[in-house]
């Protein structure tokens, strides 16, 4: 009964990613390769948020869109140095856009607890093992993977998510 009852979560659980509208723009450092190809490495966490910056800017275009980014905050001192990425990120021309394009999209940071139970916090989490797991071996079967591949942000040319919804680096 008990796996019953836990099978059908599940399967409503599914069907709740399937059917909602939302876009993955997400990053994932693979900490071994990192460590062996560069002698003194910037720290994971900061890479990840830059390279999801720079994505979600691509992701947003040349729309009138605005985008404020939530973090989930960890400790204070790890929150500030994010907020340091962030604004370093937002004031400075990049690549592929100019400083004031990317202050007209990125429009707030802020850091919220767990224990505040936002929506889209909470599907950010249920999506982020799923993909974690899938960059470390993606031969393996991973059916969340497979609900979620659909929900990344793709390139319109190629329909790839790779570098565009998902950047895998190095």
């Amino acid at each position: 009964m008990i796996w019953l009852k836990e099978q059908l979560f599940y399967e409503d659980l599914d069907n709740f990613i399937k059917n909602t509208d939302f876009k993955i723009i997400a990053a994932a450092i693979r900490k071994d390769k990192l460590k062996s190809q560069y002698g003194t490495p910037d720290n994971p966490y900061h890479l990840c948020l830059r390279f999801i910056l720079e994505r979600a800017v691509m992701y947003l275009g040349r729309t009138d869109e605005k985008l404020i980014f939530r973090i989930e905050s960890r400790q204070t001192h790890n929150d500030e140095k994010l907020a340091e990425v962030y604004e370093s990120f937002r004031n400075k021309d990049q690549a592929m856009f100019k400083k004031d394009e990317i202050q007209a999209k990125l429009v707030d940071l802020s850091f919220n607890q767990k224990s505040q139970n936002i929506i889209g916090m909470q599907i950010a989490d249920l999506v982020a093992y799923p993909i974690g797991k899938w960059v470390l071996d993606n031969s393996k079967e991973n059916k969340a993977f497979e609900i979620i591949e659909d929900k990344f942000h793709k390139s319109f040319k190629s329909s790839s998510y790779l570098n565009y919804g998902l950047k895998i680096f190095p």
